[in-house]
């Protein structure tokens, strides 16, 4: 036995050998592998954020370099008469203003200014007027003063005279009429701009982004180093690729000194792209603890593993003299395992079926969505927290004359007429939308053919993945906007129409009534009163509805005068005191107030205070009074008030109370009669004198009586060396 025992355990000792060697071998491969996928992945990863980076910095350069020439041309075109003449008129607020707005449409430009022939500032965007301070021996001033032919120059980046940042510039010369050097015009670039956008990219401190002029002059850089700001590298990634290869873009790995850390010895992945239009290179690079991180986690975790199988290995093979012992343990603890397996086995399908019938639901309620977004009869548009389009249904293409294809992914503003807000401008610029994150206007929107057209929109906000999104649902209106145009002329017209024949019919049941043509039978005098009375009405009801015709149409005449208001008062209660006799009501005018004096015109004061106090009068009980208050708020208006003592206004019509033909519909309210006009004529009328209308009740409870105030400004006489001087009104009407 013991003969035959050593053979066997040689051959086990082999065995396990050969295992821990595949072992080790398979980690290895496994390592080195990996590596060369995680450096692949990152070259690829390095080479897309430098593209992203050099588009945008060309972006930025588009636009600089088209406002440099848009100004340049500007003053070539206007005032290239001589240096003098080029002083002289560009060193003017308006000119500042003009820079101004230049600059501020990009926030990578810093500063826009105009140098003389000497170099000193003549105007600038950044302050009016121009600081004194001179720039004759800037790179940029020289490069266009000695080279006729120079064009548009873009200088290292220096320290700002005015605000002591690092900044780049654009520069471009200003000939005169003779062809004689009479100027320059800048354009200062912001590398903090650069420094913060890069900053989003930094990767907690492992990546650098360096942007440079195609001599390798640093430009901006983060982290920023103001040591190397404006100097040459030509020890880095950059000088090697380009200079050194003469590649135009590509990534590389370096162990070169770097001139940000101190000349230290640092290797680096680094992805350069030189920029096709401009003298600029741009620089993303990350170091090898971060491009090895991954890397590095995994290769530790094979190695555990690998240790942890040879010790495995080892452990299994030193047991395997106590198989035969442990087989009836081995046995049972194999049989509760496969009962687990078994019991894993069954969550799994469970697990599974509960996945696979969500998903479905997923899909079909992505269907169900899908489907009203493609079938709703209002257009629908989708944008993004940036104003780009993301989708917009038939509806919504039908209605702009934009296909879904010419439109997402850009922004929205194509729907806007010239001169107003895309989309999201428009709902950020509304007060309702910022504070309840909705918002529903009517505005006018612009068709793919330039034609516009009356919109009804609704914008609500909704964030998906950590961002917020809008949602825009558009109506068009035209035909509706149609139909209330004649519906408007139709009252118009038969408001006129009927006004003339009604005017005779009551002139002359006006004198039967009054006994100009005799005495009226008693069994007539009743019938004559009934029409006259009818009539009146119906000539006030026609009244209003011409004067809410007018005060839609703009066409309400004022003429405004500077009055005393305790008589304008005393004569709307004198006025309405026998209307209020009629229905069992007096009408009480506590004066308080003797000297105020408002701008208003007198009819149509009276015409909102007969309507006030005919109200107040009809719905408060018989034998109850109705005051009449004035007082005076913060010493710059005056409040009047008209008390009742009626059932107060009902909940449900609060928020309609001040709308055309808005009437409450219990039995009482509508027995009193009225238009529903009154009140919305009150509101215009009161609006155009400066003022404001409106109510309040003691209580949220009704039957507590109803409170309507006017606010109007107080109009103070103007004392001069002349006299008093009643000021005139500063608008027209």
């Amino acid at each position: 036995m013991k003969e035959t025992g050593l053979p066997t355990s040689r051959l086990a000792i082999a065995l396990a050998a050969c295992l821990v060697l595949a072992i080790i071998l398979g980690a290895a491969s496994a390592v080195w592998m990996l590596r060369a996928q995680e450096v692949g992945k990152w070259e690829k990863q390095t080479e897309t954020f430098s593209v992203v980076l050099t588009e945008t910095v060309s972006q930025q350069m588009d636009f600089a370099y088209t406002a440099l020439d848009s100004i340049s041309e500007r003053i070539q075109d206007r005032w290239s008469v001589s240096a003098e003449y080029l002083s002289a008129k560009l060193s003017t607020y308006d000119f500042h203003q003009f820079l101004r707005e230049k600059a501020s449409l990009s926030p990578a430009v810093e500063v826009i200014s105009v140098l003389d022939v000497n170099g000193n500032v003549i105007n600038t965007s950044r302050n009016f007027p121009a600081p004194t301070y001179n720039l004759a021996d800037r790179d940029y001033f020289i490069a266009q003063r000695d080279n006729p032919v120079q064009g548009i120059y873009l200088s290292a980046s220096v320290r700002s005279k005015t605000t002591g940042k690092w900044m780049f510039f654009l520069s471009h010369r200003l000939t005169g009429s003779d062809g004689e050097f009479i100027g320059v015009v800048i354009l200062g670039m912001s590398p903090s701009f650069y420094s913060q956008f890069y900053e989003k990219l930094s990767a907690d401190g492992h990546a650098s982004i360096a942007l440079l002029r195609n001599d390798f002059t640093y430009l901006a850089r983060w982290p920023e180093r103001g040591e190397i700001m404006g100097m040459k590298n030509l020890t880095g990634s950059t000088y090697e690729l380009v200079h050194n290869q003469n590649k135009k873009s590509g990534v590389i790995i370096t162990n070169t000194s770097r001139m940000g850390d101190g000349g230290k010895h640092v290797t680096r992945m680094a992805a350069v792209q030189s920029l096709q239009k401009y003298p600029l290179i741009i620089n993303f690079s990350v170091d090898e603890d971060l491009y090895l991180s991954d890397w590095r986690k995994i290769t530790t975790g094979i190695v555990v593993v690998a240790m942890s199988g040879i010790l495995a290995l080892v452990a299994a093979f030193s047991v395997l003299v106590n198989l035969l012992e442990k087989r009836e343990h081995d046995l049972l603890a194999t049989t509760e395992l496969k009962q687990q397996a078994e019991i894993i086995n069954r969550n799994q399908a469970h697990l599974l079926k509960n996945l696979t019938e969500q998903q479905i639901a997923l899909k079909d309620s992505s269907e169900r969505l899908q489907a009203i977004f493609q079938n709703a009869a209002d257009g629908i548009v989708m944008i993004d927290d940036t104003g780009k389009i993301e989708a917009l249904n038939p509806a919504a293409v039908a209605i702009y004359g934009h296909p879904a294809s010419e439109v997402v992914g850009k922004n929205g503003r194509f729907f806007s007429p010239p001169g107003q807000p895309d989309l999201l401008g428009l709902a950020m610029s509304r007060s309702e939308f910022l504070e309840t994150g909705c918002l529903r206007t009517e505005v006018e929107r612009m068709r793919k053919d330039g034609s516009l057209f009356p919109a009804e929109l609704a914008i609500s906000e909704y964030y998906h993945a950590g961002r917020r999104k809008l949602i825009v649902i558009v109506r068009d209106i035209s035909e509706r906007r149609k139909m209330e145009r004649m519906k408007s002329e139709f009252i118009s017209t038969v408001s006129h129409e009927l006004r003339t024949p009604l005017t005779a019919i009551r002139g002359a049941l006006g004198l039967v009534v009054g006994g100009a043509v005799g005495s009226v039978p008693d069994k007539i005098a009743p019938l004559l009163n009934m029409a006259h009375k009818n009539s009146e009405s119906l000539t006030r009801l026609i009244n209003d509805l011409l004067d809410i015709q007018k005060i839609e149409a703009g066409k309400m005449d004022f003429m405004f005068e500077h009055l005393n208001l305790y008589a304008l008062l005393q004569i709307a209660v004198n006025n309405n005191q026998a209307f209020a006799h009629s229905v069992g009501t007096e009408i009480v005018f506590d004066a308080q107030i003797m000297d105020a004096h408002v701008m208003v015109d007198a009819g149509r004061f009276q015409q909102v205070m007969a309507n006030l106090l005919s109200n107040a009068c009809k719905y408060s009980p018989e034998g109850t009074v109705v005051r009449v208050l004035t007082e005076i708020r913060q010493g710059k208006s005056v409040r009047i008030e008209v008390i009742d003592q009626g059932s107060g206004i009902p909940e449900n019509f609060r928020e309609r109370l001040f709308q055309k033909f808005s009437q409450a519909d219990s039995s009482d309210t509508r027995a009193k009669g009225g238009t529903g006009l009154g009140l919305a004529i009150s509101q215009a009328i009161i609006r155009q004198m400066h003022g404001d209308i409106g109510y309040y009740m003691e209580s949220a409870f009704e039957a507590v009586g109803t409170h309507f105030y006017i606010d109007l400004p107080l109009h103070e006489e103007v004392i001069t060396d002349m006299g008093t001087i009643t000021p005139k009104p500063d608008h027209a009407l």
